[in-house]
This record gives structure tokens, C-alpha cells and sequence, in this order.
């Protein structure tokens, strides 16, 4: 025991590190599931993956009809993981299973630190630092993206092209795009260091040509076909100031001055503050996340801004960038007569400030309990939660139901499914919540409070649930 312990000791940590973070985050989100405070998004999602599976392939109720996924996002993602509701038919698997790939990255984050750096303590503080990640934390918390995949996945496509495996490289790649169509653009930046960095002519030209063309496709070709506008409907946040048309991108100059306003410095600050600034040491490897970031900077607002999922394309790059980091600061040291003899004792000390700094960082902006701020309660979930969730899981499956934001995740698994106020009046079920459930708003809803005195004095619907915060109104006369 002694004799494996010794030899596996860096694998049994990591194994841990990314077990505790699983415990932790799938945890905390679930909790926010139970306490009804999942919203559009995870609805959205869901509902894509069971239909997948029941009929309907890749599509979900948007509005008052069934639309192709495609009209949304090239996600395909989505289909791959369907299968995970024959397992357990229920959206829980799914917030779970988010949880557990963000920490599957730690994996190729630890084997390229290792390959790169040749010290297992510090590739593990790195590992510590990517799970300790604010943003990412925040990416597995607020509902489910296909996107977020892509950081494992690319973390994986940059240590199998670092180490030459191209046919896991080929393998991690394609995964990568099918979590979102920009994602393919990270692939087309991996081209071009492949191609310059690691001599690797062809296979970069490749892999470039393959992502730029799949963004293309995607953005101008697929997804305005099955889109009801014609056009990705993305694209009008970025008029005027980018000029994206339906089939082409012109930019202007005024669109370079949002790159260096205060509240993008601000983005980029939470960007790199997590990693301790320690990215601009590997600067080169930020570039690979240099189409995302512009898709950030140059959308709307709450792009900009950890606290969702639209860093998930830049998380891979920070972490490469942060090891690439650590490995020229070494270099610089052993060339530094002075303190060569100490070099490795410094890197270490650096290395130990990283740490603190990230676990410093995490105490303030990350959404776990222990950071000051938290909105704690989100994650308390109430006896009226669970009376209210056991009422919406006693309505039978093949029956209409209209629901609040935060209502339809726990209703979704049925084909005739909507978002209030679509369907109020044909419905054979209104699910309703008196208060919204996002971080930062709780205040009561103004569209749900207005609706439930005219169901109570409706004599077509009556009421079979009620509470503080929850109504549940069934429309009498059957279908």
C-alpha cells in the first residue's frame, strides 16, 4: 500500500481535487434546481435532449411552436449527451453531468502542467487554481451550456496537439465544435500555432481551414436556414458598431474603442485576476482566445462579465497561458546569474502566491457559500419547494402545461410544454412562482401577480396547489 501510494500519489490527489469539486458543485446546483431558481436556459436545454430522445429530434417548444435547435445554436453537443436521460429521466443528470466534465479538465490541465513544467506539485496547484476558477464556477452554476463542455474538451486538444497524438487530437477537436458554433474559431487560432509553433504544417493549415469554414457554415449557412429571421439571431446585437450582415463581417473603427473602455479593463481584470495575472507572462497562448474574447467584448453587456457561461471560450486559453507562464518565468530565472542557484525555490514561492491569490479571488467573486456576498438562500431549499415539486410531479405526463421561468425546468419532460403567458388559456396546467429567482433579483414578478387574480376568480381553472410563493391551477373541462 505504501509502494502504490508513493507512485500514484500526484493521481490520487488529482483524483481528489476533482472529486471534491464534483461533491461541491453539483451539490450546490442542484440545490439551486430544488430551490426553483434554474431558469430559461436549463429549460431550453432539457427540453432539447428529451425530445431528442422521444420524437422530435433536436428540437424544443420555443414560443408556441417546435423549432429546430439549429435556429438557435449549432450545440450538437446536446444529441451525444441525450442518452444520459435513459439513465435517469430526470434534468438533475444533466446539471450533475456539467459538474463532472468541468472537473474531468483538470485532467489535461495536470498532464500538460506535468509535460510542460516536469514538477507535479506545482502542475497540481494549477489544477487547484482551474477548479478554483470564479468563472468557471459561475459557468457550472448558472443553468447548462453545451458550451461549457468545450473547456475540458480543449484542454484535452491542446495537450494531445502538444504531445503529438493527433488522433486524439482529431478526436477532442470534433467534440470541441459541437459544443457551439465560435468554438470552431478556437480551433482555426490552434491551427496556426500548430502550424508556426509545433512545425506542423499541415495538420495546422487543417485544423485552421476546418474551424473557420464550420464558423461559416454554421453562422451564415445553417443556422439562418432554420432560423424563422433568416440570419443568426446573434447577429443584431453587434449592429451597428461591428456591422455583421446576414452573409458578411465589417468592422469598423469604432468598434476597436470598445476593447479599452473601463468596463471591458474591468472584464479582463476577472478574467486574469483568478490566475494571478500570471496568463500575460504566457501572453502568445492568449491569442488562442482572442475570437471569443471578441465576441464578448463587442456583444451586449452581460457578456462581458464572469458570472455566465460566455467565458467558456477563454477559460482553456487562460489556463495554457498560466502554465506557459510559469514555464518562461523559470527560464527567465535560470538565465538570471544572480538567482539561478534559487530559481527553483523561487518558483516555487511564485507559484504558492498564484495559489493564494486564487484562493483570495474565489473568497470574493465565486458563488460558494463562503464567499461573502453569497446569496446564500439560493441554495436553501424551503418545505414549500418540496410540497410544490411534489405537486408538479404528480401531473401526468401526456398533459399541456404552461409555467413560470423558473417553474418549466421541473415540469419540461412532456411534448406540450410553454413559458407563460403562451398557452394560459388552453393549458390544462398553469404552474406559476410569485418571485423571481435570480441572483441579484427577488423582488416579486409582475406578470405572474397580475395573471393569479384573474385565474382565482376564473370559473375554468381551480386551484390544486398553493403557498407563499407558488400557485398550480388546472383547467377544469379536461383537454
Amino acid at each position: 500500500m505504501t509502494g502504490f501510494l508513493k507512485k500514484y500519489w500526484d493521481k490520487i490527489i488529482l483524483a481528489l481535487l476533482a472529486c471534491v469539486y464534483i461533491g461541491v458543485m453539483a451539490t450546490l446546483t442542484v440545490l439551486r434546481h430544488n430551490a426553483f431558481a434554474s431558469n430559461f436556459d436549463l429549460s431550453n436545454m432539457d427540453h432539447t435532449l428529451w425530445n431528442t430522445l422521444y420524437g422530435d429530434f433536436f428540437s424544443l417548444r420555443f414560443g408556441e411552436e417546435y423549432v429546430s435547435r439549429l435556429s438557435v445554436h449549432a450545440d450538437f453537443i446536446l444529441i451525444l449527451l441525450s442518452p444520459f436521460y435513459l439513465l435517469w429521466n430526470d434534468v438533475r443528470i444533466l446539471i450533475i453531468s456539467e459538474s463532472v466534465f468541468l472537473a474531468l479538465g483538470a485532467i489535461p490541465t495536470y498532464l500538460l502542467a506535468n509535460k510542460v513544467l516536469k514538477n507535479k506539485v506545482i502542475s497540481l496547484a494549477i489544477v487547484l487554481v482551474y477548479l478554483l476558477n470564479p468563472g468557471m464556477q459561475w459557468t457550472d452554476f448558472y443553468d447548462f451550456h453545451g458550451v461549457s463542455l468545450a473547456i475540458p474538451l480543449l484542454l484535452a486538444a491542446f495537450y494531445s496537439a502538444y504531445t503529438k497524438k493527433w488522433k486524439w487530437f482529431a478526436l477532442f477537436s470534433f467534440l470541441a465544435i459541437l459544443t457551439k458554433e465560435q468554438i470552431s474559431l478556437y480551433l482555426m487560432m490552434l491551427g496556426i500555432f500548430i502550424f508556426f509553433i509545433f512545425k506542423e504544417r499541415k495538420i495546422g493549415v487543417i485544423t485552421s481551414i476546418i474551424g473557420l469554414v464550420w464558423f461559416i457554415t454554421m453562422v451564415f449557412a445553417v443556422i439562418p436556414y432554420f432560423s424563422p429571421q433568416g440570419a443568426h439571431w446573434g447577429l443584431d446585437m453587434y449592429q451597428p458598431s461591428v456591422g455583421i450582415q446576414k452573409t458578411s463581417i465589417r468592422i469598423n473603427a469604432d468598434s476597436i474603442k470598445t476593447f479599452f473602455t473601463p468596463d471591458t479593463f474591468n472584464y479582463y481584470n476577472n478574467l486574469l485576476k483568478p490566475f494571478a495575472y500570471i496568463p500575460l507572462l504566457g501572453f502568445p497562448w492568449l491569442l488562442l482566445s482572442l475570437p471569443e474574447l471578441g465576441i464578448n467584448v463587442l456583444g451586449m453587456g452581460s457578456m462581458r462579465t464572469i458570472h455566465f457561461h460566455y467565458d467558456s471560450g477563454i477559460t482553456p486559453s487562460l489556463v495554457i497561458a498560466s502554465i506557459f507562464g510559469i514555464y518562461y518565468f523559470s527560464l527567465l530565472l535560470q538565465r538570471l546569474k544572480p538567482v539561478k542557484k534559487y530559481a527553483k525555490t523561487l518558483v516555487y514561492i511564485f507559484c504558492l502566491g498564484m495559489l493564494a491569490i486564487a484562493l483570495r479571488v474565489n473568497y470574493n467573486l465565486s458563488p460558494l457559500p463562503t464567499t461573502p456576498s453569497c446569496w446564500c438562500f439560493i441554495y436553501d431549499v424551503k418545505e414549500e419547494d418540496k410540497a410544490f415539486e411534489k405537486a408538479l410531479q404528480a401531473i401526468p405526463k401526456d398533459a399541456s402545461i404552461t409555467a413560470s421561468l423558473e417553474v418549466r425546468p421541473h415540469v419540461n419532460h412532456r411534448k406540450e410544454v410553454y413559458f407563460v403567458p403562451i398557452a394560459t388559456e388552453s393549458a390544462q396546467f398553469i404552474a406559476l412562482i410569485t418571485q423571481n429567482r435570480i441572483i441579484g433579483n427577488f423582488e416579486p414578478k409582475e406578470y405572474e401577480n397580475k395573471l393569479i387574480p384573474i385565474l382565482l376568480s376564473n370559473k375554468d381553472h381551480k386551484v390544486i396547489f398553493k403557498s407563499k410563493h407558488f400557485y398550480l391551477f388546472e383547467r377544469i373541462g379536461g383537454k
